[in-house]
């Protein structure tokens, strides 16, 4: 009785310690995955908000000395560098570390 208990009790502390480290390796892969949504997150949020930004700074000047489409366009391609801009210092920063 005594040998079939010790089995037991190997066996599970066997099984325990596997399920462990299968728990740790996907938490692992979870955590990456997170770090991976949040960077997609900040580019796409980098991205969209520099153009944003560009366009009613434009529009603003527009407003301001009536001029139509002129100011607008210049301060879209402005909006549009400082996206891909921020991209690449995103990216060269990831590659840094």
């Amino acid at each position: 009785m005594n040998d079939e208990k010790k089995s037991f009790q190997q066996r599970l502390a066997s099984r325990i310690k596997n399920k462990k480290s299968k728990n740790l390796k996907s938490e692992k892969t979870s955590k990456q995955n997170i770090s991976a949504l949040g960077l997609g997150l900040k580019l796409a949020t980098d991205f969209v908000v520099t153009i944003i930004v560009g366009c009613l700074i434009g529009l603003g000047i527009d407003k301001m000395f009536e001029t139509e489409p002129i100011f607008f366009l210049i301060f879209l391609f402005l909006g549009i560098a400082g996206a891909f801009l921020n991209i690449y210092r995103t990216v060269l920063s990831l590659n840094n570390r």
